[in-house]
């Protein structure tokens, strides 16, 4: 199991951190993280030592996960360009931290160690590395109702185009990405 993070600041932004220390090093005092949870839904705060650094306090407990959910739909809505990855509502606290850890990876870090990211279009499949490969390939496509899009861990998605202001090109909106039931054609990449 990982070590990694998912910090709720205190204007409910989240960010995703791939350790202790990535976390302690990008955050900057004690009240700026609302709430921190680890993969198994553990929630912390963070404390101060006796120098003065930034430490992660012990566990509070299991994260409220009705409070989670609304934080991060709100998040999401807030933020959709941020947040592309709009996955299936959740309904147990597992399948909200699983969610909310693989977007948040996906959609900041970038890169899998696994499985590639499957983009099939007019029949065509390609395999971009990362979330934003995806979108630059998708950047002026016209016919986004004609690609599926697969993420690494398994979620299929069909992108649908934000229309931007109403005097931009069709093509100039941002991209978002829907999951839909499983129909992606699993021709080139097994699982």
């Amino acid at each position: 199991m990982m070590n990694d993070y998912v910090v709720v600041d205190d204007v409910g932004d989240f960010s995703y951190y791939p350790s202790e220390t990535a976390m302690l090093d990008d955050l900057e005092y004690v009240d700026e993280a609302a709430c921190i949870v680890d993969r198994a839904g553990h929630d912390y705060r963070l404390t101060m030592d006796s120098d003065r650094h930034l430490r992660l306090g012990p566990s509070l407990g299991t994260v409220e996960f009705n409070w989670l959910r609304q934080a991060w739909a709100n998040n999401q809505r807030r933020n959709m360009q941020s947040h592309p990855l709009q996955r299936f509502y959740p309904t147990t606290l597992e399948a909200l931290l699983s969610g909310l850890f693989e977007m948040l990876y996906l959609e900041h870090a970038g890169r899998t160690s696994g499985a590639p990211w499957i983009l099939e279009a007019d029949g065509e499949v390609t395999h971009p590395a990362t979330l934003q490969e995806v979108n630059s390939l998708l950047a002026h496509s016209d016919h986004l109702e004609r690609v599926t899009v697969h993420d690494p861990f398994g979620h299929d998605y069909q992108p649908i185009r934000h229309a931007g202001h109403r005097f931009f090109l069709p093509t100039a909106g941002s991209v978002y990405y829907v999951e839909v039931p499983g129909r992606f054609k699993r021709t080139s990449v097994h699982h």
